[in-house]
């Protein structure tokens, strides 16, 4: 092992710690006095002496001193409780103790050269109540700065380093990349411990989880302001993943649970592949509780065996409810999931919600977990819709496919047959069409939280492609492409921006009927706000209906409304966007206002009041959680 100092004339960093802020310093006064002899009790008996400390250090060094010399914690107990005095000798004591344990604050600072000074000024006798005054001047010097990093390996990874492997070079490569303390950065105890426990766990989360240090030293050259870091890893064996054991199961399949796992039998040791494993079986919904496990024995370290326990949630379960949304007014829903259904290991949910302007009835059958991250997917709803004018939607669509889950993107690809069809307040049919299409689906999320986003952006993005049945209009081919991105971003003084924009269009001749489902329109809580739900799109006979071509977007900011409460936030928003049958026939209309924020545990609850200026009337909108 080589000389951590290099043979350069060198300097060992002390052991400097903080001393803890909560520490009695009258206990410290008392520690450093001893017994006091006989002849000095009459002295022990005296008036305690009046004193006052002052500090001058550049800043911030002058709070860490008067947060953790003796001297000025010991001032700050005594000003708060008068029963606290000092004697001199006590005072002599922890005056002369000073500079050495400022030195070594100064030190885990990364100030290995500093000047201090300590001085007392003398009594006055003609002036007995005149404070003692004891000042610390202190010349902190130039920073200590990184010259030199070294890393040495032993065990398993210093073998797979000498035979190139490239797993063992990439752990290597992301030690130094992401090593705390880098060449040229300026030397500090604190950031020296985290950097050393950021390093192990790196190590140990990436294949050689009982990984240690074998030693670790810091050189410093009090002349040239320089510190050399030198660290020994002992690695210990490198760790790879063996056979799964789930333990908990009833009526259940362990095939939901071993096919979501993120690696394979024989593979690296992944402290993150097993966390995002148990997070991707709690989404499952299929359980109360999940624990993954590994038994870290070296001896068993090429195969070491991973354990799944895990506590199942009923077979079936039922909820009703009562809502109310600003889009479709009050609705009352009954909801049934079967976990797996008929025991084939397909989940079942059906749900029907009957409400004013709404009503649906669906039913939605998922698999379990197949190889490769993908589940089948086979949908059935049906909806009847009253519009603002009354105009009615009914609509009805199946649904086969497969969906295909990674840690951010989301694939989905289906085949679908739906209808649709739009009657006028007087039942004239003004629209009915059905298709058959297929439709490739991407959902991309990078946000700090799915439920409750601040930072990051998601993304969707839909192509569709098929053809158009119709009684009214032709019958042809078509093709539907739509996209919608929103970012999330922190702002300055606690401010909070969220943009959205969206586009979609349909490309068919003109005389092709395509089903009213396919077609767009904007305005309610999620697209224009400050217009009706689904209110802005094509005029046909007097009644509005999709179109062929959609762009809405919104800018909003937010802030907490109170520190007192900051889950409650206000906020101003502009929204502008509309439907038509080309873009270049697009009119965006423009809504704007002001609403509320509750971050709730399920996803932000707002509620907007917003003016629509096209149609120069203000509207209330509320709603739950958060759109793609």
């Amino acid at each position: 092992m080589p000389d951590a100092g290099d043979g350069d004339a060198t300097t060992p960093v002390p052991a400097a710690t903080l001393p803890p802020p909560a520490a009695s310093s009258a206990q410290a006064a008392s520690a450093v006095s001893p017994a006091l002899p006989a002849d000095a009790a009459r002295a022990a008996r005296a008036k305690p002496v009046v004193w006052q400390l002052q500090i001058d250090a550049p800043a911030p060094l002058d709070k860490l001193l008067r947060t953790y010399l003796d001297l000025a914690r010991f001032q700050e107990e005594s000003s708060k409780d008068q029963s606290l005095g000092i004697r001199r000798s006590e005072l002599r004591r922890l005056v002369v103790s000073a500079p050495e344990q400022a030195r070594g604050l100064l030190e885990a600072e990364g100030y290995f050269n500093a000047q201090i000074t300590t001085r007392v000024s003398e009594d006055q006798p003609d002036q007995p109540d005149k404070p003692v005054v004891v000042s610390i001047q202190v010349e902190p010097g130039p920073h200590t700065v990184i010259s030199k990093v070294q890393f040495v390996f032993e065990g398993e990874l210093d073998n797979r380093l000498s035979n190139s492997d490239p797993l063992a070079q990439a752990l290597l490569d992301k030690l130094e990349r992401g090593w705390g303390l880098p060449q040229g950065q300026v030397f500090r105890q604190a950031d020296w411990s985290a950097a050393k426990n950021a390093a192990l766990a790196r190590m140990r989360a990436d294949g050689y989880p009982t990984a240690t240090w074998s030693g670790t030293s810091v050189t410093v050259d009090a002349e040239t302001h320089t510190a050399k870091l030198f660290l020994v890893a002992d690695s210990g064996p490198g760790f790879a993943f063996g056979d799964i054991r789930v333990e908990g199961l009833n009526r259940q399949p362990a095939s939901a649970i071993v096919n979501l796992a993120p690696f394979h039998k024989g593979e690296s040791y992944s402290e993150k592949k097993l966390l995002d494993w148990q997070e991707r079986i709690q989404k499952l919904n299929m359980f109360d509780t999940v624990f993954v496990t590994t038994d870290l024995d070296p001896t068993q370290a090429t195969a070491t065996p991973v354990v799944v326990q895990v506590h199942e949630q009923p077979l079936q379960t039922a909820s009703t409810g009562i809502g109310i949304s600003s889009n479709t007014g009050p609705r009352v829903s009954g909801e049934h999931l079967h976990r797996n259904i008929f025991g084939l290991d397909w989940q079942s949910k059906t749900k029907v919600q009957l409400g004013r302007n709404e009503s649906t009835g669906q039913l939605d059958l998922t698999s379990h977990p197949w190889p490769g991250n993908r589940r089948g997917l086979i949908s059935l709803q049906g909806s009847y819709l009253v519009d603002s004018e009354d105009t009615v939607t009914t609509s009805q669509y199946l649904r086969v496919g497969q969906l295909r889950e990674g840690e951010r993107l989301e694939r989905t690809d289906y085949l679908e047959f739906q209808r649709a069809e739009v009657r006028s307040a007087q039942s004239v049919v003004v629209s009915n069409a059905s298709a058959v299409s297929g439709t490739a689906q991407w959902v991309y999320r990078d946000v700090d939280s799915q439920i409750l986003p601040t930072k990051g952006y998601t993304a969707l993005g839909q192509l569709t492609g098929g053809r158009t049945y119709s009684a009214l209009d032709d019958e042809g081919y078509f093709g539907r492409t739509y996209a919608r991105v929103t970012w999330y971003r922190p702002l300055w003084l606690h401010w909070y921006a969220t943009a959205r924009g969206e586009i979609g269009q349909v490309y068919a001749r003109d005389q092709v009927s395509v089903p009213d489902t396919l077609l767009f329109r904007a305005g309610g809580d999620d697209s224009v706000r400050g217009y009706a739900y689904r209110s802005l799109g094509v005029t046909r006979d007097g009644v509005v209906v999709g179109g062929r071509a959609m762009s809405t977007g919104s800018i909003e900011f937010a802030h907490p409304l109170s520190s007192k409460m900051p889950s409650l936030w206000g906020a101003v928003f502009l929204d502008a966007g509309d439907a038509a049958d080309r873009f270049g026939d697009l009119q965006p209309k423009v809504g704007y206002g002001v609403g509320v924020r509750w971050r709730s545990p399920v996803g932000p609850l707002r509620l907007d009041l917003a003016y629509g200026n096209e149609v120069q009337r203000w509207r209330m909108h509320f709603s739950v959680g958060i759109s793609l």
